[in-house]
């Protein structure tokens, strides 16, 4: 994850080519009668700028360090059918909103690229 320590707010934005991405798996807790029911991240101190956290093509949250360091231990990918044999690119950006070291907001952005084999 992107730190060990600290509670000042960050901000981290996650899109996937094809497929999409959780926050944890969510249960039939999470729902009730089809509307979302505070779900397990929102529970967690996640501000969700854009998305849910639930299967979710891109996902744009504010928190404190610590707190999505949580988050991505459990962080989920979904392919469904629709991406074998898709090259996939996950792209994480991070930004510290100038709330870590000098010179106001430092950002970061990569890519991981990985391909779903056919069944």
């Amino acid at each position: 994850a992107f730190g060990s320590s600290g509670v000042d707010a960050a901000r981290l934005m996650l899109e996937v080519s094809c497929g999409t991405l959780s926050f944890g798996q969510p249960g039939a807790h999470d729902f009730v009668g089809g509307v979302q029911n505070g779900s397990i991240s929102a529970m967690e101190g996640l501000t969700f700028n854009q998305g849910d956290g639930v299967q979710d093509r891109f996902v744009d949250v504010t928190t404190s360090i610590n707190h999505l360091n949580v988050q991505l231990q459990r962080l989920y990918y979904h392919s469904g059918n629709l991406c074998r044999g898709e090259d996939i690119v996950l792209t994480v950006e991070l930004d510290d909103l100038g709330n870590f070291g000098a010179g106001g907001p430092l950002r970061a952005k990569r890519t991981a690229h990985w391909k779903i084999t056919e069944a």
